[in-house]
């Protein structure tokens, strides 16, 4: 029987172990990808052996910190774009790994990780969850969930039934004023945004995740809150003691999202009253319920087409991403003409440098015939990577208007890049960046927080919208955009 390539490859290693074992002050190093140990020469540097490969999991923290900065640092796609500051964030958390290294403190090494990581505004770089840490510093619920309004405000839109804050008198639309004795919106700033799933790209997405974080802390810690209920002007000061709710509360002020599942289709198709058809698209995926997605989405318009609906409702909101081909589908039916959104750059390390991707291009063209009737397209900031490019190839046209109470995601890039630190935790990071023919990013946030995908309207978010969605169970931003569609009262 042949042998396998790794097996051939690990026989071809062999003369390379038995030279260094006839070498004295040989170490041990393993060799990522093959899962063996050999020995090296003592004065051989481990970082040049290990260095392109990404594995750093042998090294000491110390060296493992500067392999990884000199590696993300090389290899990241948007460091003149976001204005990554790479020296200063050397400085400042290398000194931190070395502590933690003089100190063997295993959790302070994963923080200065962490919070390293959380430093490059990007949801395509993250760092594996340490469980037991994040259980420490958040693992506790106040009972319930702040957002912020169009008028700076911060008020509750959620209560955890039976939690402290119940039990304390917060209750629905109440008003947060301070936190811990200083302004609630000064406490906000201070929020551990670290132990968000990923970093936001976008002021917004801080925000929202500061707001998430702010009502959690350890276990059985206190915060003195102040607090006003809906229509009243009394201050009333409350002191909750945090509990361990399963991270109850840890998400979106509303969550859109559509898990992906083999058993579902990656989009629905419907017609509303008034005459309005609504496709709710989840993901660009095919699924085993749905081998060919292009094939149903075409019969789904075209029965649209059949019952001469008066608009279209194309829902992005939670939209996960996925195939770029199948975000080309989902659009084609409301282009007139085609448009070219941007190709794909990426780091190459054969050539040291970024290079264009032959055939990685965003290009949209009209499915003929098309659909030719007013579009209302809504994003929210958990519309996210492909899911982007459907709305941005359709923005701008006559008949498209794109609808949100927030942008979307602000980040679009091609990933592939992971390091392997000690202790075994992963990080992960882009590869490459989508730009325009003028050599212009596209989609991703800049260093001045412009990016994403920006509704052509914004309506405000108020409590009468929280109350909509939260207590009557209606889509307040689906009403609005079934409104504008039929001309109805409140478009």
């Amino acid at each position: 029987m042949p042998r396998s390539r790794a097996t051939l490859s690990r026989f071809r290693l062999a003369p390379l172990a038995a030279v260094c074992l006839l070498l004295a002050g040989c170490v041990q190093s393993r060799i990522p990808g093959l899962g063996l140990r050999l020995p090296f020469p003592a004065g051989m540097n481990r970082l040049d052996t290990l260095r392109y490969e990404g594995d750093y999991q042998d090294l000491s923290w110390t060296e493992s910190f500067d392999a990884l900065h000199a590696k993300l640092s090389r290899e990241y796609p948007f460091t003149e774009w976001k204005g990554v500051a790479w020296e200063e964030l050397y400085d400042r958390f290398s000194l931190r790994v070395a502590d933690a290294q003089a100190r063997d403190d295993a959790r302070a090494f994963y923080l200065a990780l962490r919070e390293y990581v959380h430093s490059i505004p990007d949801s395509y770089v993250d760092i594996s969850m340490e469980e037991a840490y994040r259980q420490e510093a958040v693992g506790g619920g106040f009972g319930f969930s702040v957002a912020p309004l169009a008028d700076d405000r911060l008020i509750v839109y959620r209560v955890a039934k039976n939690g402290p804050a119940e039990a304390a008198g917060i209750c629905w639309g109440a008003e947060i004023l301070e936190w811990n004795g200083v302004p609630v919106r000064q406490a906000l700033e201070q929020a551990p945004a670290e132990w968000a799933s990923a970093p936001a790209p976008t002021y917004v997405g801080r925000l929202l995740d500061k707001c998430m974080l702010l009502t959690r802390g350890p276990v059985g810690s206190e915060a003195r809150v102040v607090f006003q209920r809906p229509g009243e002007k009394r201050r009333i000061t409350v002191i909750l003691t945090a509990q361990n709710d399963q991270y109850l509360g840890m998400g979106d002020i509303v969550d859109y999202s559509h898990p992906y599942s083999e058993m579902e289709s990656p989009f629905e198709a419907k017609i509303l009253d008034g005459g309005v058809g609504l496709l709710r698209i989840h993901f660009q995926s095919a699924t085993m319920t749905a081998p060919f997605p292009e094939r149903a989405y075409k019969k789904a318009v075209e029965r649209f087409a059949r019952e001469k609906v008066r608009g279209v409702v194309l829902d992005l909101r939670g939209n996960t991403g996925g195939d770029l081909k199948l975000a080309r589908v989902f659009a084609a039916p409301f282009l007139r003409e085609s448009r070219s959104l941007g190709c794909m750059v990426c780091y190459d390390p054969d050539k040291g440098g970024f290079a264009l991707e032959t055939g990685e291009c965003a290009e949209f063209s009209p499915e003929l015939p098309g659909l030719d009737v007013p579009v209302v397209v809504l994003v929210h900031r958990t519309t996210k990577d492909t899911g982007q490019l459907i709305a941005l190839a359709l923005q701008g046209l006559p008949n498209v208007t794109v609808m949100g109470f927030l942008g979307t995601d602000g980040a679009l890039a091609k990933v592939g890049g992971e390091i392997r630190m000690p202790r075994g935790h992963v990080i992960h990071y882009p590869i490459g960046r989508l730009v325009d023919a003028s050599g212009r990013v596209v989609v991703s946030t800049d260093a001045r927080d412009i990016g994403g995908i920006l509704p052509d309207i914004v309506p405000p978010l108020t409590p009468v919208e929280l109350d909509a969605h939260f207590n009557q169970g209606r889509d307040p931003l689906l009403d609005m955009a079934v409104a504008r569609l039929t001309g109805a009262p409140g478009a």
